[in-house]
């Protein structure tokens, strides 16, 4: 898609990234200074942001766990990246607590394009037979916490009236970018196998007011 056929808004946007203090929401931050973007980081405690190689964002403080948190630090902006985690793999609301924040500070004025960070484990049917037994023996066991809220999260975003992208990733690993990541939209990928935090932040931030991404979720591996 030509650059001319997208929202006028998308060249120099105004961002938002909520879990900028993480390992992936501290890249989408430095990417996105990069490419000129004013950007707000907005960090449940902004002392842990890190210093950015190409330049310094706006910060914001907001928990998602508390109603309202998002909507001063989303107000006006054009796009906002969900790039939240949590530590361990007990039971969480982290994830759909998010959801309904970001949904009700659009609804409110903030951030026209809401992308959210999820996992390639939500669907395990497209495997080969092995390696579905395997998935759901192990991994579906370990996450199975997470994976529940994630599924919460995105119901959240395809019940709500919101432009949303979902961004499923396979296991993550650090690294540089992939020239060529793999991207499926809509459907998964038949060997996710894994993806570097770069290349999803890199696709994200390249992608952010891309009309193809709305409403879809999108799975990433790289290549």
């Amino acid at each position: 898609m030509n650059r001319k056929d997208r929202p006028p808004w998308e060249d120099l946007m105004k961002i938002a990234v909520v879990g900028a203090a993480g390992r992936t929401g501290r890249l989408v931050v430095d990417l996105a200074l990069a490419a000129g973007h004013t950007v707000t980081a907005v960090a449940r405690t902004p002392a842990r942001l890190p210093e950015f190689a190409h330049g310094t964002p706006l910060t914001a403080q907001a928990d998602v766990h508390e109603p309202g948190s998002l909507r001063e630090p989303l107000a006006g902006q054009d796009a906002v990246v969900s790039a939240l985690g949590t530590s361990g793999r007990a039971a969480t609301t982290v994830f759909s607590d998010g959801a309904r924040e970001l949904v009700a500070a659009a609804r409110a004025g903030g951030a026209r394009h809401v992308v959210v960070m999820s996992s390639a484990g939500l669907e395990t049917d497209h495997l080969p037979f092995a390696q579905r037994v395997v998935t759901r023996l192990v991994v579906d066991r370990l996450y199975r916490e997470i994976h529940r809220d994630l599924a919460r999260m995105e119901e959240v975003l395809t019940e709500s009236d919101t432009v949303w992208t979902v961004v499923r990733a396979p296991m993550l690993k650090d690294g540089p970018a992939s020239a060529n990541p793999r991207v499926s939209y809509g459907l998964p990928l038949a060997r996710a196998g894994t993806a570097s935090r770069a290349t999803i932040a890199a696709w994200i931030v390249d992608h952010l007011g891309a009309p193809e991404t709305f409403r879809r979720r999108v799975t990433i591996a790289d290549g």
